[in-house]
């Protein structure tokens, strides 16, 4: 199987001007919001505004299964806020990517099925 894009994470200095920016540029949609993140529906895929002051990279979050699927040989498995799954894995050139895992009562609100 292949690998799905979930989310593409960028980092901003500040979530209320870049949110008002992207929903209005991109037509994107609130998915999820906390005091450090904000998750942006797009017709395609997801969009993570992350605030430079609370995380470290940007990154691709890269959509897996199951649980165990997750790449433990590639990172440490962090639980996440909103109740996902995940472990970020940094490529040979500096770049992060996250395998994120969601359970079920989490894939109705973040995986959509188009």
């Amino acid at each position: 199987m292949k690998s799905l894009v979930d989310h593409v994470a960028i980092l901003v200095d500040d979530l209320i001007t870049a949110e008002e920016w992207y929903i209005n540029n991109l037509k994107a949609e609130v998915e999820f919001r906390d005091d450090f993140y904000i998750r942006l529906r797009l017709a395609n895929t997801t969009l993570a505004l992350i605030d430079k002051k609370k995380y470290p990279h940007a990154h691709v979050g890269i959509l897996v299964e199951n649980y165990c699927d997750l790449p433990s040989n590639l990172g440490e498995v962090v639980h996440h806020r909103d109740g996902t799954s995940g472990v970020y894995a940094k490529d040979p050139f500096g770049n992060y990517l996250e395998y994120i895992w969601y359970s079920e009562d989490q894939k109705k609100v973040f995986v959509k099925d188009d």
